[in-house]
């Protein structure tokens, strides 16, 4: 940010010279063309811009420092955008949830014959820093009456809790999932909390979407797996693209 308006500063004070350099030329010149006329039509040593000319000069000095100017806006602005809404999932979980899933991806459809929300231990694992992290054993509780799914486990952050919903209908789930500070890798958890957002893949067998992070030090997001039971040798053997 800083070096954005320090740019932003540099290209301002280099208009601002460049107009006065302008300006200084153009007064030499009338000058010097009011001197050769008591002279003799001696030649003048001033600038070369006259009248129409420094006025043609200075739209085209003007629109080439204002095209600067907006890029440099429009940099900042990407910048900016990026920085404030990556880490940041696009709806809530409740909005998530609620989506009807067709699952398009696979061509495949709800069915109610299985229960894909199953109390018990569950296997997941995130992609971060270019490469896959886990397996990770996760224990989860569904209330299938009132939607709500909570749980706990450990990772490579630390020690977590689970908090979040789900929607048998829509085949989707949505957790909270929070940190406990003080617990596994002190340079990661900072006592935070991440948003996961999954819907149910019926080819591979399990949930899969996305992690969102966004806290004063990282702001972060990327694929998740979640998978029920001692699934570690399907993770590993599964493609990790």
């Amino acid at each position: 940010m800083r070096i954005v308006f320090r740019l932003l500063l540099i290209v301002a004070l280099v208009a601002v010279l460049v107009h006065s350099q302008g300006a200084r030329g153009g007064s030499r010149g009338g000058g010097s063309r009011g001197g050769s006329r008591y002279r003799g039509g001696g030649t003048s040593r001033g600038s070369s811009c006259q009248g129409s000319d420094c006025r043609k000069v200075g739209i085209i000095v003007g629109s080439v420092i204002g095209g600067i100017l907006g890029l440099i806006a429009v940099i900042f602005l990407i910048i900016f955008c990026c920085r404030r809404y990556r880490g940041r999932p696009s709806e809530s979980n409740t909005s998530f949830i609620n989506k009807n899933s067709t699952n398009e991806l696979n061509k495949t459809y709800q069915t109610y014959e299985e229960n894909y929300f199953k109390n018990g231990d569950w296997m997941s694992r995130y992609y971060q820093y270019g490469q896959w992290h886990g397996p990770h054993l996760m224990s989860l509780t569904f209330d299938h009456a009132t939607g709500r799914v909570t749980g706990h486990g450990y990772d490579d952050v630390g020690k977590f809790t689970i908090d979040g919903t789900f929607s048998e209908e829509n085949q989707r789930i949505a957790l909270n999932k929070t940190y406990a500070l003080g617990t596994g890798d002190p340079k990661e958890n900072f006592g935070h909390a991440a948003t996961i957002q999954l819907t149910w893949n019926t080819i591979h067998g399990q949930f899969e979407g996305k992690w969102f992070v966004q806290t004063s030090n990282y702001r972060g997001e990327d694929k998740f797996e979640l998978k029920f039971g001692d699934s570690s040798e399907s993770f590993l053997e599964k493609r990790a693209d």
